[in-house]
């Protein structure tokens, strides 16, 4: 059964639709403003990495810090151990 309750038959196919690699899914509007930076606690401002390879990231915009967090499945993951280091 679909999670979102819709009705099937017995011939329907049900196929959850996945995003296609490459294509990042936008930060909800209002997640940016609630959002710190785990380290230093200032804010943080999304832009795309800097690799072909690498998605979107929230950086950092503490003077002294500058780490890169990387968005996984439109999922902000705000672990220091995760994050990318300024170059």
């Amino acid at each position: 059964m679909p999670p979102y309750g819709g009705n099937l038959t017995s011939t329907s196919v049900y196929i959850p639709y996945r995003r296609p690699k490459g294509h990042p899914m936008a930060l909800e509007a209002g997640l940016l403003e609630i959002l710190a930076c785990p380290a230093c606690h200032s804010a943080l401002k999304e832009q795309d990495g800097e690799q072909d390879t690498e998605g979107t990231e929230l950086v950092c915009t503490g003077q002294d810090c500058g780490l890169a967090y990387p968005v996984r499945d439109g999922i902000p993951v705000l672990l220091v151990d995760e994050a990318r280091r300024p170059l």
